[in-house]
């Protein structure tokens, strides 16, 4: 209906469809901001290069490849170990692969996936979850050995992204590791 202080279906409507379109055309600034906003899309992909660096040093024993991947401050925490140091983190590098040749393993492989970001400082913090399969083909075994989860801090050096602090943990489903202390708080800088 139309008269005199009256307004048609039609008019509110159209009202609708302009008020949508304004929302629609607002700037990207009005948007609310996630955490992993103040983090560029291509520093994210660049960290996740660096653990896909990591994975594949790894798994193809690749010793060289695998320390370019640490700062020469780097602090590691594997289970509750400290590694500070290129020299000690190759150390720990070797016992692990040491371990494979020892449980008569050919094949391990790992997956790094589901990383969030948090900025710190003059880099980040990244959590991912840390899946390690095994294979042995002299027992024809292939499976999940361990699953568990990352939680790095990664800084720019000399342009490129490498890890600061490096931890792995077991999974632990009672809090997100987020509102965990860092597993490195315990250990002061050198």
């Amino acid at each position: 209906m139309t008269g005199p202080g009256k307004i048609s279906r039609r008019a509110l409507a159209l009202a609708g469809l302009g008020t949508a379109a304004a929302a629609a055309l607002a700037p990207a600034s009005a948007a609310p901001r996630s955490r992993n906003a103040s983090i560029k899309s291509e520093d994210r992909a660049a960290i996740t290069d660096l653990f896909t660096r990591y994975v594949w040093a790894y798994d193809c024993t690749d010793e060289v490849e695998f320390l370019t991947l640490f700062t020469d401050d780097a602090l590691v925490v594997g289970k509750g170990t400290v590694y500070r140091g290129k020299p000690a983190i190759l150390g720990w590098f070797r016992t692990l692969i040491a371990m494979r040749e020892r449980e008569g393993d050919d094949t391990w492989m790992h997956e790094a996936g589901q990383f969030r970001f948090e900025p710190a400082g003059r880099g980040c913090i990244v959590y991912a979850y840390a899946t390690h399969f095994n294979g042995n083909s002299a027992k024809a075994l292939r499976g999940v050995r361990s699953l568990g989860y990352f939680t790095c801090e990664g800084v720019k050096q000399d342009g490129e992204w490498r890890f600061r602090r490096f931890s792995i943990s077991t999974w632990d489903r009672t809090k997100v590791p987020w509102k965990k202390p860092l597993p490195w708080a315990d250990f002061p800088a050198a």
